[in-house]
């Protein structure tokens, strides 16, 4: 097999890596209760069917279970995000949640586990706040002690830059804020995942983060390279302004009046220079996506006209050819 058929049947497995085929005609006698079924599982007990006599392949099935890794286990769907990330969460947010361990679950675990791998591997320790008097300065201090956990933060700034800006993809269109939170769960795994190795390969490795969102945000939202790459720009872009945005403001519940002045010009900067690419990108996508439904009614239009034609001269050829005879 050539490296291009791996990679065409590598594609096709992102895309639909879940089989739920079964021939209809085909009847299974159910071994536990004695039911009469077609499928794949019995409706009556939810056994599996097919089951054959205990194998070397049934208990290494029956330990896996046991530390978690069946079909619905952590590992099993960390395998999905790392392989096919963008269309996993694709899978969840649509409904497809069977095969997925509980998001919000997953990222808790994940996060204590990054916080053993720091303490065990990293050159960072997880340590209490120190720095200035501020709160940015105690964010920052606490940033450089602890990056999982800061970076699992700034996940969250990214949520609404994301929802305004792929509001309106080829793929996942108009998709909704709770679903923007399991993307940012999901999201904030991947950084866990890529904050992991930085502890392994250093520190350049994050340069990985901008990279991921990249990747995943194409499989998700089907953007092509160049409009997937100035949207994930300003997202991440963005998504850090206003972070430092809540900074100032909370900063400025702490500020003397004398530089209550420095911090509304930082707010009122911050504010301008975040909101505005979020306006600006979501006015381009809007307009995209209306250019790109009128041009597939447009073509919707012309086919039609064109069958109508066909079909029009198919009934003059008949009574040209009957008239004849």
């Amino acid at each position: 097999m050539t490296f291009k058929e791996r990679y065409k049947r590598f594609k096709a497995w992102q895309l639909d890596p879940f089989d739920w085929s079964y021939d209809e005609n085909e009847r299974h006698h159910c071994v536990n209760c004695g039911y009469d079924f077609a499928g794949k599982f019995c409706p009556h007990c939810s056994q599996k069917a097919g089951l054959k006599k205990v194998s070397w392949k049934s208990v290494l099935q029956s330990t896996a279970e046991v530390w978690g890794m069946g079909n619905r286990s952590l590992l099993y769907s960390l395998w999905q995000l790392i392989w096919r990330p963008g269309y996993f969460i694709s899978d969840y947010i649509n409904g497809k949640r069977q095969v997925s361990f509980p998001p919000v679950k997953m990222l808790v675990l994940m996060g204590v586990l990054s916080v053993l791998i720091d303490k065990l591997f990293g050159s960072h320790e997880v340590k209490a706040f120190q720095g200035g008097t501020s709160y940015g300065d105690q964010f920052f201090a606490w940033l450089e002690s602890s990056p999982g956990w800061g970076w699992l933060v700034m996940t969250g700034f990214f949520m609404i830059p994301t929802w305004c800006l792929f509001r309106y993809a080829p793929r996942n269109t108009r998709h909704t804020l709770p679903q923007g939170f399991f993307i940012t769960v999901f999201m904030a795994i991947q950084v866990l995942i890529v904050d992991d190795l930085a502890d392994f390969f250093g520190d350049y490795f994050y340069i990985m983060l901008p990279l991921c969102y990249f990747y995943v945000y194409r499989q998700l939202f089907g953007y092509d390279y160049w409009g997937n790459f100035w949207r994930v720009a300003i997202t991440l872009g963005s998504g850090f302004l206003l972070a430092a945005l809540a900074l100032s403001i909370t900063d400025l519940m702490t500020a003397t009046p004398k530089s209550y002045a420095d911090e509304f010009i930082a707010i009122k900067e911050l504010t301008f220079y975040s909101v505005v690419p979020i306006l600006v990108g979501m006015f381009i996508s809007k307009k995209t996506f209306d250019f790109r439904e009128k041009n597939k009614q447009t073509l919707f239009q012309f086919l039609k006209m064109k069958f109508q034609a066909i079909k029009q001269r198919i009934k003059q050829r008949k009574k040209q050819n009957n008239h004849e005879e």
